[in-house]
């Protein structure tokens, strides 16, 4: 699966000079490349982990607005050839007939039905052993989940508890509003808990409703940029919660280009996210009287009579101005320069008042005057160093650099059991703690947990790419595996450890070499 990141970068984007925007950015219909917070980078990647190793169902829940169903394509279009992706959506109180119906419709064409067994699960257990068999994975996604009856939920559930070793089971994840256990049994609830694993998708913070916000305008064509001041972002955010779908209302609002109408969205939905905020048309109408006026006022500012001019009215006008023109003209100058030195490496300019205090002087003898008392004391210091001797200053300094990483890995080499793994015997069992294409995220866990000698990893390949697996402990057999996850102190147990066969991980090593 590919690794999704920010499309680009924020303040280069906001920089450049705006252009016309002929159609609202803010539509349904806008397509575009998936937007995606670091948090949901995260939670793509972690829901790839869980597809192609967990037994568990995956669900990911959000409130209307928060993005599921554009995650869900996002997940989609990741997928490789190595997994067969159907997706469904759920009606209202959908049953567990109703449910196992629709999958079978999903796959159709790939799993052969008769009419003895279209109501049981042994059609579609055959056929999810016979992908795992060709190195492949079944996924169902199901959208609009919190519409299921307990029956639907509790149908799923038996689903999952039919994997074994022996018996591959189809990965499920639902993209619901809510938790799907709110309408269980005790007894449902316990199983729900055990079976599932949840990921929330958060609302977008500040920074990442701007970022949003550029990402959508630039869809509609490059180099667009926002139409919105501070404040309206700032208005555009509170009034969303940070909700992409309210985002997108509030913002297209703003622009007076906003459906008032909006398909399923209530009105109390719609007073909650333009929460007062005016009608776009009065408000663009309105930033371009304040330009104008604008205009008007610095020509009048800012223009210079001839001598003959009399008035002396006018005279003091621009002679007060000039000096605060100038200087705003230096301190941007300044500012712009000790970015430049900064990013350079070298010595910072002095603070910004010390050179505005002098607008007479030219601005080029500002960094003169700077860099002359720096570099004075440079003698100074040349003396010391060659009387000391000056091959020791080096090697002190360097001799850090290369030795401070290399016991790292030395230390987390002993770590690495991928060899150790295929001689260990098949039959046996281990957990699995997480999977990463980063050796660096299996380091620092394993770190992080005291560099335990029941922690180790193995390396696989997984999309044409690296792939490390964290895995504790040897069991003789799956059910003590499962017993072990109990012991777990309570931030593994977060993880959803699962019992996994040594066979299956030689299976995976063989694969890679």
């Amino acid at each position: 699966m590919a690794e999704p990141d920010f499309q680009f970068n924020l303040e280069e984007a906001l920089e450049q000079p705006p252009k016309v925007m002929l159609r609202n950015p803010f539509a349904q219909n806008v397509e575009g490349d998936y937007f995606a917070s670091d948090e949901r980078n995260q939670q793509l990647a972690l829901l790839e982990h869980l597809s192609r190793y967990s037994n568990l169902l995956s669900v990911v829940i959000g409130p209307q607005g928060s993005g599921k169903t554009r995650f869900l394509q996002e997940f989609a279009r990741l997928q490789d050839e190595s997994a067969i992706v159907v997706r469904l959506q759920a009606t209202m109180l959908m049953t567990a007939g109703q449910l196992l119906q629709s999958i079978y419709a999903a796959f159709a064409g790939k799993i052969t039905l008769s009419d003895a067994n279209v109501t049981s699960f042994s059609p579609l257990l055959a056929y999810a052993s016979e992908v795992e068999g060709r190195g492949q994975k079944a996924i169902i996604l199901i959208d609009n989940a919190q519409e299921l009856n307990t029956d639907a939920v509790s149908m799923l559930m038996d689903l999952m508890s039919l994997a074994t070793e022996s018996q591959a089971v189809p990965h499920v994840a639902l993209f619901s509003e809510h938790p799907l256990n709110r309408n269980l049994d005790n007894y449902q609830r316990s199983r729900y808990e055990q079976l599932s694993h949840q990921l929330e998708l958060a609302p977008f913070s500040f920074e990442q409703t701007r970022a949003y916000l550029l990402h959508r305008v630039r869809a509609i064509g490059g180099g667009i940029n926002l139409p919105f001041n501070e404040r309206q972002i700032k208005k555009i955010h509170q009034s969303s919660g940070g909700l992409p779908g309210a985002i997108n209302a509030v913002a297209a609002s703003l622009l007076g280009v906003g459906n008032k109408d909006k398909e399923g969205a209530t009105k109390g939905e719609k007073t909650r996210w333009l929460g007062g905020l005016t009608s776009g048309f009065p408000t663009v109408h309105l930033a371009l009287m304040s330009t104008i006026m604008m205009g008007i006022l610095l020509a009048v500012i800012f223009y210079e009579p001839t001598p003959e001019a009399p008035a002396p009215s006018t005279s003091v006008a621009p002679i007060a101005k000039a000096p605060r023109q100038a200087s705003s003209e230096t301190l941007a100058r300044i500012e712009a320069m000790q970015r430049q030195i900064g990013q350079q490496g070298q010595l910072a300019l002095p603070p910004i008042p010390t050179g505005a205090a002098q607008p007479s002087t030219p601005t080029p003898t500002e960094p003169v005057a700077v860099t002359a008392p720096v570099i004075q004391p440079a003698p100074v210091r040349t003396a010391p160093v060659v009387t000391t001797p000056a091959p020791t200053a080096p090697a002190v300094v360097a001799t850090p650099t290369p030795v401070t990483p290399e016991p790292a890995p030395s230390a987390m080499a002993r770590f690495n059991k991928t060899d150790a793994w295929l001689k260990e015997n098949p039959n046996r069992y281990t957990l699995q703690l997480l999977g990463t294409y980063n050796i660096g995220t299996v380091e620092d866990f394993i770190r992080e947990q005291g560099s335990i000698d029941a922690f180790s990893y193995f390396k696989a390949r997984h999309n044409n790419r690296e792939w490390f697996v964290v895995v504790y402990g040897t069991y003789r057999n799956r059910s003590e595996a499962i017993a072990a996850v109990e012991q777990l102190p309570a931030d593994l147990r977060a993880l959803n450890p699962w019992a996994r066969s040594v066979r299956g991980i030689q299976d995976d090593i063989r694969k890679a070499q």
